[in-house]
């Protein structure tokens, strides 16, 4: 987000503790596509994941004046969807796979400039891949997902899982070089 869009959200916070809903719905509208995806990513059902999207948007209304506005709004809201998510795979262990959004879109993008032996190969990386996020344990799937694929900042990330920053760079190396090591694995 650039200086006018954080400026507008800002405002759009502080309508919407002020009690205006319209501010809100569009503070929702603004973000929700974001955190229905980021809660995707660990729910894996798209209807699992838009229900997680409306229980965040509720609890950060009703938790709006908590709100200290020490991260991002985004970075907010993510906290709160992270919880979420958290709570409903605890609920259900089966649901625990990983499933990257965005390889449909890679395949399409692929599609565009390769041949076909080179989208095969592509898209059995991207299926590696999937596989190998999906056994890392939770917390570096967690660190991961925020800063490589969330784009967060390492200081976002460590407020977010409220971790001292060390702890996610540690943890960051230590998903970067399981799934190296996964790969190159699988790959051998």
């Amino acid at each position: 987000m650039n200086d006018i869009e954080l400026h507008r959200v800002k405002l759009l916070v502080e309508q919407a503790r002020a009690g205006r809903q319209t501010a809100f719905a569009e503070l929702v509208s603004m973000h929700h596509l974001r955190v229905w995806r980021f809660i995707l990513k660990s729910v894996h059902n798209p209807q699992d994941a838009e229900e997680l999207a409306q229980e965040t948007f509720l609890a950060a209304w009703r938790s709006l004046g908590s709100y200290r506005g020490d991260s991002r709004f985004s970075t907010w809201l993510l906290g709160i969807a992270l919880n979420l998510a958290r709570n409903h795979c605890n609920r259900s262990p089966s649901r625990r796979e990983v499933e990257l959004p965005e390889a449909e879109q890679l395949e399409s993008l692929l599609a565009e400039g390769l041949d076909p032996y080179e989208l095969v190969r592509q898209k059995h990386k991207l299926e590696a891949l999937q596989e190998a996020m999906a056994q890392l344990p939770q917390e570096l799937r967690e660190v991961i997902t925020l800063v490589r694929l969330e784009g967060l900042s390492l200081e976002e990330a460590a407020g977010l899982l409220e971790i001292p920053l060390g702890t996610v760079k540690s943890r960051l190396s230590r998903a970067r070089s399981r799934l190296v090591e996964d790969m190159h694995a699988h790959f051998s």
